[in-house]
C-alpha cells in the first residue's frame, strides 16, 4: 500500500486559503488565560515548557498551515485544562486527597495488544478506565450540563479526525467513549511523548527525555484523583508504551500496582508502528519522511525496552505479568481468567459475559484492514531482529 495520500478537500481548501505556519507561543498563553479568566499554570517553568515546544514545531515540523492552525486548537485545549485544573485545585483541595485504589498498569511496546486488553479489563464493572472524552476534557465546566458538553466535544473531535485521516481508525481506533491512554493526561504538563508521536520535534523529544518525569505522573495522580472524586472507588486500567520508558517512576507512584507487560514480536509491532506515526504526522505536516520516522522510533524502542527490563531485573518483587500477544488474540477470554487468578480477583459468570460482548465490541479490523509495507521505512525483518536482538534473547517464545 502506498505511503501517499491526497489531503480531504476541506484541508486543501484551507491549505489554499491561509499561509501561516507558526504557533506563537504567547499568543496561545493570553488566548487560553482570557478565555478561562485564570492566570496560573502551577509551574514556574511552564510557559518555558511551551515555548520550547512551539520553537521545535515552527523549526522542524514542517507543517502546512492546517497543521498549524490543528495544533494551535490542541493545544488550547491542553493548556485551558490545566489552568482549570490549578483553579480546581485551589478552590477544592479536598480533592486531592481522595484515595485510589492500586491500578493495573498495561505497558508494551505499540501494537503488542494493548489496547485490546485495556479495553477488555475495562469492560468488568469493578474497573475503570479513562474514557477518550474524558482524556480530552478531564476538568468539569462550570456550566449546566457540563458533562454532556464535554463528551459531545470529544465526539467532534473523533468526527473531525475520522474526516482527517480514515486510515488512521483501521490503525488504532479513537472512539469518544471507548478508554484512551492516560499520556493525555501528562500532556497536560508538556512532558510527554504525544508531539514525537504527531509530529516531527526531534529537539523538543531529546528535551523532554532529559526531564524529571515524576513531574508528569504526579500530575497524572492528580488527574485520576480529579475523575474519581465523588465517585465510588474502582480499579483503574491503565495503558501506554510510555510507561516503559519510565518504569522507574511508574512504580515509584503506584508501588502496589500490577504490571502486565505485553509482548509481540518485533517484526510485527516495529513497522506497523512506524505506519501509524506516518499516517498522523501526514495530517499536519507537508512532507513526512518514512526512513526518519523509523529511525527515531526503532532508537526509542529499544531504549524504552532495555530500561523496563533493567527495572525488573534490579527490582524483583514488583509484580510484573508477561502476556504474549498469541495467547491474547487466540483465547482473550482464557487469559484475563489466568491474570485474575494470579493477581487474586474474584472471577465469575457476569464477568465472563462482560468480557465476551467486549470481544465483540472491539473485533480485529472492525474499521478496515491496517495494510503496511517494512520497505517504504527502510526496515527488513534482518534488521528488526537483530536490532531487538537483546529483547528476543529475554523472550524466546517470541522466536
Amino acid at each position: 500500500m502506498s505511503l501517499e495520500s491526497k489531503y480531504p478537500f476541506l484541508i486543501r481548501a484551507y491549505n489554499r486559503l491561509f499561509s501561516n505556519t507558526q504557533i506563537d507561543a504567547n499568543k496561545l498563553i493570553r488566548s487560553v488565560q482570557k478565555s478561562v479568566g485564570c492566570t496560573d499554570f502551577g509551574a514556574s517553568d511552564y510557559e518555558n515548557r511551551l515555548q520550547l515546544l512551539c520553537d521545535s514545531m515552527n523549526e522542524e515540523a514542517n507543517l502546512h498551515p492546517f497543521g498549524a492552525f490543528a495544533n494551535k486548537e490542541r493545544l488550547k485545549g491542553v493548556l485551558k485544562n490545566r489552568l482549570r485544573a490549578v483553579q480546581l485545585f485551589k478552590e477544592q483541595p479536598e480533592i486531592l486527597e481522595t484515595p485510589l485504589k492500586a491500578p493495573i498498569i498495561i505497558a508494551g511496546l505499540q501494537r503488542t495488544g494493548t489496547t485490546f486488553l485495556q479495553r477488555l479489563l475495562a469492560s468488568d464493572r469493578d474497573n475503570r478506565a479513562l474514557l477518550s472524552w474524558e482524556a480530552l476534557n478531564p476538568i468539569p465546566l462550570k456550566e449546566k450540563n457540563e458533562e454532556k458538553k464535554r463528551i459531545k466535544q470529544a465526539l467532534m473531535g473523533q468526527k473531525a479526525l475520522h474526516y482527517m485521516s480514515p486510515i488512521f481508525f483501521s490503525i488504532h481506533p479513537v472512539e469518544f467513549d471507548s478508554p484512551e491512554e492516560e499520556i493525555l493526561l501528562n500532556d497536560m504538563t508538556l512532558l510527554s511523548a504525544i508531539p514525537e508521536a504527531t509530529l516531527n520535534v526531534p529537539s523538543f523529544s531529546k528535551w523532554v527525555a532529559a526531564q524529571d518525569h515524576r513531574i508528569a505522573y504526579d500530575w497524572m495522580v492528580k488527574m485520576l484523583q480529579v475523575l474519581e472524586w465523588k465517585k465510588a472507588a474502582k480499579t483503574w486500567i491503565l495503558k501506554t508504551p510510555q510507561h516503559l520508558e519510565y518504569m522507574d517512576v511508574v512504580t515509584q507512584k503506584f508501588p502496589e500496582a500490577v504490571i502486565i507487560h505485553t509482548h509481540r514480536h518485533p517484526t510485527e509491532c516495529i513497522p506497523s508502528f512506524c505506519s501509524m506515526v506516518y499516517h498522523s504526522r501526514k495530517i499536519f505536516s507537508k512532507e513526512v519522511d518514512p526512513i526518519a520516522v523509523a529511525n527515531h522510533w526503532v532508537n526509542k524502542n529499544i531504549s524504552m525496552l532495555k530500561h523496563t527490563m533493567a527495572v525488573r531485573k534490579n527490582n524483583p518483587n514488583l509484580k510484573v505479568i508477561d502476556l504474549y500477544y498469541t495467547d491474547l488474540i487466540k483465547d482473550p477470554i482464557a487469559c484475563i481468567q489466568t491474570i485474575y487468578a494470579q493477581i487474586g480477583r474474584p472471577w465469575d459468570a457476569r464477568i465472563e459475559a462482560e468480557l465476551k460482548q467486549a470481544t465483540i465490541r472491539n473485533k480485529k479490523n472492525k474499521y478496515g484492514k491496517h495494510e503496511y509495507n517494512l520497505a517504504d521505512f527502510g526496515l527488513t525483518n534482518t534488521s528488526i531482529e537483530k536490532d531487538f536482538s537483546f529483547y528476543l534473547d529475554a523472550h524466546p517464545r517470541l522466536k
